[in-house]
């Protein structure tokens, strides 16, 4: 890690297209992610290219057009940071249009905490950082 890094984990996200289960995101705080959440995509890819975080967590809404376009932004900017999609709806169209964004996980939402937490593990220990 360079020394610029932080220690803790940080992981940008844009919850407010699904309803993120709150318990899921102060499980994670609880687990010494640094959570920084974007109210709208373009605060996400601001975050995201101001200093490429460990992980991304963003909810898809059911019509994941518009989501696409800015994932494919955020994906040049951070090529190589964990993605985790968190759908509203689960549609076989969704699955294969956000094969292409290489996500570490898909989940419809609601989303099992003690899962998400091991999978947001995994992705940080591979990128350097233990938790």
């Amino acid at each position: 890690a360079t020394p610029e890094r932080s220690t803790v984990p940080r992981v940008v996200m844009h919850v407010t297209a699904a309803p993120a289960d709150p318990p899921v995101l102060s499980l994670l705080e609880a687990e010494g992610f640094d959570l920084v959440a974007c109210p709208d995509a373009h605060a996400l890819l601001e975050e995201v290219m101001h200093r490429i975080p460990d992980a991304v967590i963003y909810a898809l809404r059911a019509d994941c057009r518009e989501d696409l376009g800015v994932l494919r932004l955020m994906r040049r900017a951070a090529p190589d940071v964990p993605l985790v999609l968190l759908a509203a709806e689960d549609s076989l169209d969704t699955r294969k249009v956000t094969q292409s964004l290489r996500p570490i996980y898909y989940a419809v939402c609601p989303v099992d905490g003690a899962e998400l937490r091991d999978v947001m593990r995994t992705a940080v220990s591979r990128r350097g950082r233990v938790t």
